[in-house]
């Protein structure tokens, strides 16, 4: 290798030549799709324009970025990226090539237009590139589109208005950034800290105010005087004159006289005498429907076998215990 010269630069050397992505304008024909049905996109969109791309897609989900236009139809008879139209530049011709989609892609030639439409490739298998012409008809899923190519000027049938055309790129969102918070950037964001800081001491506005702290208010003890209670639950207020007597009474007499002088209540209960049923009772009414007459006893006649039982017509006399002390009672 012969030694190079001291006086040389690389970045003057020669690259190659250079290849342009974007075919030139004059050789490039005129795309336009124009729907003829569909179940997923609006009525007044019924226009694709690639303008000017050499590349449109067709696809269930947005594209990921905003170099290639795609051409998104909402439904799942069509995959997240069906099938690609391009231009080819060795024979200036459009190609359509199905990407390995579920439910196929299907194409009808403009000259065979009484013939069925053929399926570019098997489920799950990428086609060969079908070339398209001018009035070809092609259908993925419930759309259906009609082939433009012109070499200049479109035609009236294939003509935007802007209102017609279905948008090929997917619009970022943009989210308002909330008041008094910065908004996220690139940049450095010690620096925009800081810069909030200064711009919030150099304010001008004065802080909120800070009211006179007033004399302090025990609430409560205005609690427990509004609402009084013995004096050892309440410790420091005074109580009530008429609870004051009751405590200083209470003070005077021993815990143990307390007690034994204590009593429970008595509790006097008396039974209410017994009265017939009425007639109006359920009880009443459903021995009436078995054959109970009133004033006579329950169970067979006296003809019939009673098994040595007493049928009893008159109710049993109950013997009270009131005033008397029961079992385990020390009272006399």
């Amino acid at each position: 290798m012969d030694d190079l010269p001291a006086d040389y630069d690389p970045s003057l050397e020669w690259s190659g030549p250079e290849y342009t992505s974007q075919p030139s304008h004059s050789n490039l024909l005129l795309l336009r799709l124009v729907i003829l049905r569909t179940s997923v996109l609006p009525p007044k969109q019924t226009l694709v324009n690639p303008d000017r791309h050499i590349e449109l897609q067709f696809g269930r989900d947005a594209s990921h970025s905003n170099d290639t236009p795609r051409v998104r139809l909402k439904e799942m008879a069509v995959s997240k990226l069906h099938a690609t139209i391009y231009w080819s530049s060795d024979d200036e011709a459009w190609y359509m090539v199905d990407m390995g989609s579920m439910h196929g892609t299907f194409h009808q030639s403009a000259s065979a237009q009484a013939s069925a439409a053929i399926r570019l490739s098997p489920s799950r298998v990428a086609s060969m590139p079908q070339k398209l012409k001018h009035m070809d008809a092609i259908a993925m899923g419930s759309t259906t589109f009609l082939v433009h190519i012109h070499e200049q000027e479109p035609c009236e049938d294939c003509s935007s208005t802007l209102q017609n055309e279905i948008p090929l790129f997917q619009n970022p969102k943009r989210v308002a950034a909330r008041p008094g918070y910065l908004p996220s950037s690139n940049g450095d964001l010690k620096s925009a800290l800081s810069t909030l800081k200064q711009q919030m001491l150099s304010s001008s506005s004065p802080g909120p105010s800070r009211t006179k702290s007033t004399e302090y208010i025990d609430r409560s003890a205005r609690r427990r005087a509004l609402h009084p209670t013995s004096r050892l639950d309440a410790p420091g207020i005074e109580p009530p004159a008429s609870r004051i007597e009751l405590t200083r009474r209470a003070e005077h007499v021993s815990p143990i006289s307390a007690v034994n002088s204590w009593e429970p209540p008595q509790l006097i209960t008396q039974s209410k005498p017994p009265t017939p049923l009425p007639t109006t009772n359920v009880g009443h009414k459903l021995l009436l429907a078995q054959g109970w007459t009133p004033g006579s006893s329950l169970g067979a006649e006296d003809g019939e076998d009673s098994d040595g039982r007493v049928r009893l017509k008159a109710p049993l006399e109950i013997a009270s215990t009131s005033g008397r002390a029961g079992l385990g009672s020390k009272r006399s």
